[in-house]
């Protein structure tokens, strides 16, 4: 099941996927987002106003996962805003919840506040993606770290968050220029990360890049951090987009009872480098049918303790020779695939990868709204004034 809520700056709201296909364009000025919910009013009753955010808190899957089963997937749209916040929408994030963790894909200002706002733990973040190094996409990312740093400090010892804590390193995903600027600063504003560990992970070859303005001002020089894991670059794949791999633990293996999805970057069309990410759930089993299949195993003796491994892929084996094929009693595999899009004037490129998504968040910047016909601009005029910034419109 796919869920999404917004969370504007003082409230929220619920609202599931009840489509196979949604677009979500998050807003990001007038006109061009649903009308926020009316916020928490001060000297109102507190009470009601707790007990109403935690009736609308996403749950988690409690029970045990298996390696082919990560369960719901929550998507929170902490911020949407622009570059000029408001005082009912933050700056861009959005927060994905798949099994006990949580995934932030760009943090804008008040990022911090509205994880607080949501019920997000600062040790469920264990992977942090960024779009570009616009500011209303970074700034909110230094405090959020020290935040999940501060908690690591402040939880006991015996805490299992913490104890994954320091075996995998928070990972951080973004386009070049982004681990200087975060040791720069994290370093001086004299961030202690306590039992934080960070893996920064940059995407180079971007053809952005190679124009001389877009390449970071500050590359080297800047000494890692304390409790940085070194990461190596990442490199696009043969299709132009960029794998990007699990956190990785001591002696380099993957994180234990990683959520097992795949995620790619993908380049965008803004004025600065900038990738879109896909997130696609690795195959998961389909129906088994047991009113064809169980007669079978009964006839034979076959014992029934054999169906878990038949519904993972392993052929069941007769008395007689004959080989029971789990595609023979079973519906095709299924995968949820999610596209997060950032700003971007032109998403061609990512339009082959993000076909048949089942939900796409689609950035959409200027709406041509009452106000602007008054003043003679069209949605032509519109339409150029945000391609010129490198932003879409709903039109």
């Amino acid at each position: 099941m796919l869920r999404a809520c917004a969370l504007p700056f003082h409230a929220r709201c619920a609202l599931p996927f009840r489509s196979a296909f949604r677009c979500a364009h998050s807003g990001r000025r007038r006109g061009s987002a649903p009308p926020a919910p009316q916020p928490f009013r001060r000297g109102g009753d507190r009470r009601t106003a707790d007990k109403l955010r935690a009736s609308q808190k996403l749950p988690h899957r409690e029970r045990p996962i298996n390696n082919q089963d990560i369960g719901e997937l929550n998507l929170v749209f902490l911020g949407t805003a622009s570059a000029q916040a408001t005082t009912s929408r933050a700056q861009q994030s959005v927060a994905l919840r798949v099994q006990n963790e949580t995934w932030l894909f760009d943090c804008g200002g008040q990022t911090q506040m509205q994880m607080l706002r949501a019920g997000i733990a600062p040790l469920s973040v264990t992977r942090i993606f960024i779009s570009h190094m616009h500011g209303d996409h970074v700034f909110g990312l230094p405090a959020v770290i020290a935040m999940c740093a501060n908690s690591s400090m402040q939880q006991v010892s015996a805490s299992a968050d913490v104890r994954r804590w320091e075996k995998v390193p928070l990972q951080l995903v973004g386009p070049v220029g982004l681990r200087a600027w975060l040791r720069t600063v994290l370093a001086n504003s004299y961030v202690g990360l306590g039992r934080l560990r960070l893996q920064v992970h940059e995407l180079h070859g971007l053809e952005a890049l190679q124009q001389p303005k877009h390449v970071p001002a500050v590359l080297s020089g800047v000494p890692p951090l304390h409790g940085e894991v070194l990461a190596p670059p990442l490199w696009p794949e043969e299709d132009g987009a960029w794998s990007v791999p699990h956190p990785t633990a001591h002696g380099g293996r993957s994180a234990p009872r990683a959520p097992k999805m795949r995620i790619r970057a993908v380049e965008m069309d803004h004025t600065v480098p900038t990738v879109g990410w896909l997130l696609e759930e690795y195959p998961r089993p389909g129906s088994l049918h047991a009113d064809r299949l169980l007669p079978l195993l009964e006839a034979h003796g076959v014992e029934k303790r054999l169906l878990g491994q038949f519904k993972l892929g392993t052929p069941i084996e007769l008395p007689t020779g004959e080989l029971l094929q789990p595609s023979d009693f079973m519906d095709p595999p299924t995968s949820r695939r999610i596209g997060l899009l950032s700003d971007t004037r032109d998403c061609s490129r990512a339009a082959a990868h993000c076909e048949g998504v089942d939900v796409l968040v689609h950035e959409c910047t200027n709406a041509c709204t009452n106000f602007d016909r008054q003043r003679g601009r069209g949605p032509d005029t519109i339409r150029r004034l945000a391609v010129e910034h490198g932003h879409s419109t709903p039109q």
